[in-house]
């Protein structure tokens, strides 16, 4: 293909893949920012998971999409899995990395791929209608002592309950499920998962004030961190939501609960 064509081809793929990132429901994309969106989103979660998983561990993706996460841990030197039921996702991820892309339906198929150090899930559970069964079968891939890792909205994000526009805006139809910390602890603790709730605030303070004074998103330069000299404002907004939880997103780490056993 031309040069042209390239180009236009890797802007489609990165608008594609904010989708699969969990940033449609607040109105990001633009395709000039699907780019830096994806690193910082790569960066974040490679980090946190390399924190939790041993050096070379055995790692899954349920929902890898078009293979961005599994191409950074398979360069980290991990033995990476990904798991992608969309033929579209899988033969764009298979270009994207040499590591192992399954098309397997998780609700129904045998599951023969061995036992994994850590499991993740990054914006996938909110589509899948059986939370609760699909944990117990995902769970009987863990090593002992391996850990789950999910990351999903969270529908106690403080801005639904302020701003009207954003509480119309925010509830998708492709998302079965909605969870709050209370909620996604519990489905944990029914599936067989002890957990810790943890929160994330992607969006910057600028994201909610734009909210605030246009009752509609940003879609042409959503607003994820302020420059350095407004760290002063961002740091301590992000900060507060994280802790009480009322941030836009939360993820659980949830490991086996042998008392259930």
């Amino acid at each position: 293909p031309s040069a042209g064509a390239a180009s236009s081809m890797t802007s489609n793929l990165c608008f594609l893949a904010m989708c699969q990132m969990g940033f449609m429901a607040h109105g990001c994309p633009a395709k000039c920012t699907a780019t830096m969106a994806r690193v910082r989103l790569l960066t974040r979660r490679s980090i946190f998971v390399n924190k939790l998983t041993p050096k070379n561990g055995r790692i899954l993706e349920i929902g890898s999409g078009h293979g961005f996460f599994v191409r950074a841990m398979h360069k980290k030197k991990y033995n990476i899995t990904g798991i992608e039921i969309s033929i579209e996702k899988r033969t764009m991820a298979k270009k994207v990395t040499k590591a192992k892309i399954l098309d397997i339906d998780l609700n129904h198929d045998v599951l023969d791929i061995g036992k994994f150090d850590t499991i993740v899930m990054f914006h996938v559970l909110e589509h899948i209608a059986d939370p609760i069964s699909f944990l117990k079968k995902i769970r009987t891939l863990l090593k002992p002592g391996g850990k789950i890792i999910i990351e999903v909205p969270n529908c106690d994000d403080f801005q639904l309950e302020l701003n009207k526009s954003y509480r119309d805006f925010y509830w998708q139809r492709a998302h079965l499920q909605y969870f709050s910390p209370k909620t996604l602890k519990k489905i944990l603790s029914l599936s067989g998962l002890s957990s810790k709730i943890i929160g994330i605030q992607r969006y910057s303070v600028e994201n909610m004030f734009s909210w605030k004074l246009t009752n509609k998103p940003s879609l042409t330069s959503p607003a994820f961190d302020l420059p350095k000299p407004y760290e002063w404002i961002e740091k301590p907004y992000k900060n507060k939501l994280e802790k009480e939880l009322k941030c836009d997103t939360i993820m659980a780490i949830g490991k086996l609960d042998k008392s259930i056993d």
